[in-house]
């Protein structure tokens, strides 16, 4: 096929849509022409062409508009007391990639995942991880996906799905980042005038938490199938006059096989809760209640201030995936690596050791990378934030609601894991303790924490 003497716009803009940022001499050796001709019809594409670096190392890339919504978003920040700035700007670019341009200084892990003109390789992962996840994300994204034309469910989401939803709905996500200046405007309408319809007082949460769980669950049919544990959020009254964002996890309704099964998991969490916040590995401030035949789980966000604002987060699962890869490894592991790239310190990874053996000595078997978080701060390393969802789920029902029957045979420490196994020890003995002497764990439940101390003696004795 005979290449083009003259190269015009529309010879070029198919050539770049198919390729990632590419130099003059580049393109003009692929399309046999000298490099002044390609340099002459690079300035004819206008506001269309984003060019990155400088001098010989110059390379050229198109502006790629999603929808009818352009091809450029700012990103803004809101921080601890609630103020928002400008953060970065998103932008979409051929070859379905991304770029962010920095409004300061780039926060000191930017090198580390991203090239030097601020080019990501796939959707950036503190956008991705705020995607509608889990029971809530599935909430929200049903809410939304018929106007916003998105499939219902959020994990068929693509990048520009999840570009979409962020800009026109993410007004109040996990973390402190807000896309779009709409959806900044009504964040900001939040902090400054807080409907008061939504803010409950500490003593009315027992009288209307069983009507928001039922009105949870009958948004989505099925809550609990797949291990999804119904939730809800809302807002309490501190004494104060200030206000707190809590997540509420809640067992079935009473007649339900799992329902008591739930509720004892329910209590297990909140003892597991009370002894990592006494460690200051969890927030303080969890509350259980008994309500309408359901147990309630009243866990405070760690995310939110009682002025309104928003700390950042960032999932090991988001950080993990972008900085190495996705890998089958355990929380230790990837914190290992996450060590060798520049991204966490020893002192990280012994906290993230000592969640884990935690997690293992009470049963936990699903600590996936999701289940596990970081601040988000312009510094490194990266800080475990608080733990959350700690609790016994081998005891679980099944995907269906069914009893299954489990054998709890926790690990023996490796020996580089055994320092933080014999500080996890003490923590998981008393878990094990206060679940019981709590009265409202049922017989069944009881005879399993007789057994787990039993186990967890016999490995005390072996470790030594």
């Amino acid at each position: 096929m005979a290449r083009p003497a003259l190269i015009t716009r529309e010879n070029l803009v198919p050539f770049l849509y198919r390729r990632e940022p590419v130099s003059a001499a580049t393109m003009a050796a692929a399309l046999g022409v000298n490099r002044s001709t390609i340099v002459r019809a690079l300035a004819t594409l206008g506001k269309d062409l984003v060019v990155l670096g400088n001098t010989r190392n110059t390379r050229y890339a198109l502006r790629r508009p999603v929808r009818n919504l352009g091809s450029g978003w700012p990103i803004y920040q809101m921080n601890e007391s609630g103020r928002a700035s400008l953060w970065a700007e998103l932008e979409a670019l051929q070859d379905r990639s991304w770029r962010i341009i920095w409004a300061g200084s780039p926060p000191a892990w930017a090198h580390h995942l991203s090239d030097a003109e601020g080019l990501w390789d796939g959707f950036p992962f503190f956008l991705g991880d705020i995607r509608p996840q889990g029971f809530l994300g599935r909430a929200l994204a049903h809410k939304y996906a018929r106007s916003l034309t998105l499939p219902e469910n959020p994990i068929a989401w693509s990048d520009e799905d999840t570009l979409i939803f962020l800009q026109a709905a993410g007004v109040d996500l996990p973390g402190s980042l807000i896309v779009g200046d709409s959806c900044l405007a009504q964040a900001n309408q939040q902090v400054l005038f807080p409907r008061e319809g939504r803010i409950l007082s500490r003593a009315a949460a027992a009288s209307c938490y069983p009507e928001l769980a039922d009105t949870a669950t009958s948004t989505l049919a099925g809550s609990s199938a797949g291990g999804e544990q119904p939730k809800f959020l809302t807002t309490l009254l501190n004494e104060d006059g200030t206000h707190h964002s809590v997540l509420v996890k809640f067992s079935p309704p009473p007649g339900q096989a799992a329902g008591q099964r739930y509720g004892d998991l329910l209590l297990c969490e909140y003892h597991a809760h009370q002894i990592l916040a006494n460690n200051s590995l969890a927030q303080p401030g969890c509350r259980l209640l008994d309500a309408g035949g359901r147990r309630f789980l009243e866990v405070p966000r760690f995310d939110r201030t009682p002025r309104g604002g928003r700390r950042g987060v960032i999932s090991l699962a988001a950080l993990h995936g972008s900085a190495i890869g996705a890998a089958h490894h355990d929380w230790p592991t990837k914190a290992l690596e996450l060590g060798d790239a520049g991204l966490m310190d020893a002192a990280g990874t012994a906290t993230v050791r000592r969640l884990h053996a935690f997690g293992d000595l009470i049963g936990n078997t699903d600590m996936h990378p999701g289940n596990l978080a970081f601040w988000l701060e312009e510094s490194i390393p990266f800080r475990p934030a608080p733990a959350y969802d700690m609790l016994p789920m081998l005891w679980a029902p099944g995907p269906q609601g069914e009893i299954i029957p489990r054998v709890f045979r926790p690990s023996l420490p490796l020996p580089a894991a055994r320092t933080a196994w014999l500080e996890a020890y003490p923590m998981a003995l008393a878990f094990w303790q206060n679940a019981a002497a709590d009265p409202r764990l049922s017989p069944e439940f009881l005879n399993f924490a007789g057994q787990a101390m039993d186990t967890l003696g016999r490995l005390r004795q072996h470790v030594g």
